[in-house]
């Protein structure tokens, strides 16, 4: 019988301590002792020991996977190399236009009754569904345009967004960036990432490597956990 992590539950490695994101629970958490140990060798693909299994699905960190060649665990996330709130540009500084202001505010104060209202869990899972429906027709455009386009949009979100009267919070922004993305048919990610000790959690958009609402050092100071 092959196992796997419960779904909405992701884990990483940062500095020899093993940190979990639980989605559906909406919270962060540690294992230690014998159930750490446990998890390292799953995650190795070594053979576990039957209390040790018993100890990882009673606290139903793993599951059975119906799938029995299917052993998941995290997933490789790219690691930023640039960031787009630090990049040069040459495009010309349009005047914002107020229905672009109108729609970032819409959205963000949406997505913050989103975000009081269900799970996270839900909210990432309408994100998602939203985005594929919004991107499908972008998809023969060539990636140069693409980038291009999202950097522009990034912009035009941030610069809207100062006129929203709602403290920046990074999940709220960040689910707000993806659906003004989205609308547009561009295609990014939310990446959450973790900090030890102190522990600290925060995310940001990805598109590849470019990080669209962050510095490359913030978050590259954080270890990705978890991409939406």
């Amino acid at each position: 019988m092959e196992y796997r992590l419960r779904e909405h539950l992701s884990c990483c490695d940062v500095d020899g301590k093993m940190i979990f994101l639980d989605v559906a629970g909406d919270r962060y958490f540690r294992l230690t002792g014998s159930l750490e140990a446990a998890m390292r060798r799953y995650l190795a693909h070594e053979a576990l020991a039957s209390e040790e299994l018993a100890g990882l699905t009673s606290t139903r960190i793993l599951v059975r996977a119906e799938d029995s060649k299917t052993r998941t665990a995290t997933g490789t996330i790219e690691r930023a190399s640039g960031s787009a709130v630090e990049q040069s540009t040459e495009f010309v500084c349009h005047r914002l236009g107020l229905a672009v202001i109108l729609e970032v505010m819409t959205i963000v104060w949406a997505t913050r009754h989103e975000l009081q209202t269900y799970a996270l869990s839900t909210v990432l899972d309408k994100a998602i569904a939203y985005r594929a429906k919004k991107s499908r027709s972008r998809e023969a455009v060539a990636s140069a345009v693409l980038e291009d386009e999202l950097l522009e949009a990034t912009r035009q979100f941030a610069r809207a967004r100062r006129y929203v009267p709602i403290e920046p919070v990074c999940l709220l922004d960040s689910l707000s960036l993806l659906r003004f993305l989205s609308r547009r048919g561009l295609s990014a990610n939310i990446v959450f990432g973790v900090q030890p000790e102190p522990f600290a959690a925060h995310c940001w958009i990805q598109a590849g490597d470019i990080v669209l609402n962050e510095t490359l050092s913030d978050a590259n100071a954080h270890t990705p956990i978890r991409k939406v």
